[in-house]
């Protein structure tokens, strides 16, 4: 079977088609559920709330690249499995000590401006950054083995089971309420996660498996993969943080409208290349490159097409759609909404390099790259801010990626190509 021209199997077809009913479910639950939190919650706590989740998926960055390590190292080291998934695990249980001591400094000092119970939201918070840390690291186990598909199924029902839960929740107008469930339906998804990676993967986990030495080499070989996580939640994640630090909360609430809206389609269409990291993998470490060669510049091509016509439809219906959903006409909000729409189909485009860069373990510079892109966003973004409003977040975002990643990235992916080609 054929995708883009290039030979795909099956299961990448249930990799693919999963993931995006995955996407789909989770899209479906922002849609519905956020208009839901705006009515019953103050603008306050609905920013509260949306500043708890970024301060969540930026925190869960520090894993230190070892579920991504891992994944590739699973891959091209299976008789290493038990050892390797041992020492992640164990060392991610030391990190939930580690982290909710700092969280209880930064939210007892109000450093982060969360407007509520210090000691709760530490505890929350810590807890659902390891159990986002440790679902990951069973995920990882089952894409190792190609099998995307199984996790995509267990976390569509987790996202059906925890819509339910904090639709109903959502009631009684507390974050923090919200978190507490969230973390309830995390134990049961890391349970399945565990039951359908020991079907899958031949490996055990026990502390006389955790090995120091073995901890240190995994992570030497997964820093790059690390650092590549920091950019991402510099790229996606920091400005929603930094805002709450020196706009309003409304301010912050719009913003996190935008994203939210944006983030469904950036995830969606980034889902054809995502899902083929382990297959990538395997193709060069077999030293297929005439053929990676082939399958990214057919790949891209389409990328590119598919990639306008999204953009079109984004500024054009999408625009009335956004409006409809988010209740807000703003010419602001709008403007953050066209800028930020142009920055989310550059990284659609450029996602194709960055995945198969990551998946042949060449991303230093690219890694590098990336944090100084969320870096000089930040600071463009800061500056701009009296002049331009919200939009001046997503004109840093754009000037940051062309000017770093979305350059480098094709090009130096093609003279790799070129180099091994020619051996």
């Amino acid at each position: 079977m054929k995708f883009f021209r290039v030979q795909v199997s099956r299961q990448y077809w249930a990799n693919l088609i999963t993931t995006f009913l995955s996407q789909a479910c989770s899209a479906a639950m922002i849609i519905v559920l956020t208009p839901v939190l705006q009515e019953n919650f103050s603008v306050e706590e609905f920013s509260n709330y949306g500043v708890l989740l970024n301060i969540i998926l930026f925190t869960s960055a520090f894993d230190f690249g070892l579920n991504l390590g891992l994944m590739r190292r699973l891959i091209h080291e299976r008789t290493k499995a038990s050892v390797l998934i041992s020492t992640s695990f164990f060392f991610f249980l030391l990190l939930f000590l580690i982290a909710f001591p700092v969280f209880l400094y930064l939210y007892y000092k109000n450093m982060l401006h969360i407007s509520s119970g210090f000691f709760l939201n530490a505890l929350l918070t810590s807890l659902l950054v390891l159990q986002t840390i440790i679902a990951a690291l069973f995920d990882v186990i089952l894409q190792s083995a190609n099998k995307i598909f199984i996790g995509k199924l267990i976390r569509i029902g987790k996202t059906v089971v925890e819509f339910v839960v904090l639709f109903f929740c959502s009631e009684k107008g507390s974050a923090t309420l919200l978190l507490v469930a969230s973390g309830m339906v995390n134990v049961f998804f890391i349970g399945t996660l565990v039951f359908f990676s020991k079907k899958e993967a031949v490996y055990s986990i026990s502390i006389k498996r955790f090995s120091w030495v073995a901890l240190i080499e995994h992570a030497r070989y997964s820093f790059w993969y690390f650092l590549n996580s920091i950019s991402v939640v510099f790229v996606f994640n920091s400005q929603i943080i930094m805002l709450n630090a020196v706009t309003t909360k409304a301010e912050v609430a719009s913003y996190i409208l935008v994203s939210r809206f944006l983030d469904v389609v950036r995830l969606g269409a980034t889902n054809f290349t995502q899902v083929l990291f382990p297959s990538l993998a395997s193709l060069e470490a077999k030293g297929e490159w005439a053929h990676l060669r082939v399958n990214y510049f057919a790949i891209l091509k389409r990328v590119v097409v598919f990639s306008i016509l999204i953009l079109l439809v984004l500024l054009t219906i999408g625009k009335y759609v956004f409006v409809w959903w988010s209740g807000q006409a703003g010419e602001d909000i709008l403007n953050l909404y066209y800028i930020a729409s142009v920055f989310t189909i550059l990284i659609i485009i450029d996602n194709v390099s960055a995945v198969f860069l990551h998946a042949f373990r060449l991303n230093k510079v690219q890694t590098l790259l990336s944090i100084g892109q969320g870096l000089i966003a930040l600071l463009i973004g800061y500056f701009l801010l009296q002049q331009y409003g919200l939009a001046a977040m997503a004109i840093g975002s754009v000037i940051a990626l062309v000017a770093t990643n979305f350059i480098y990235n094709p090009v130096f992916l093609i003279s790799q190509f070129r180099k091994r080609t020619e051996r």
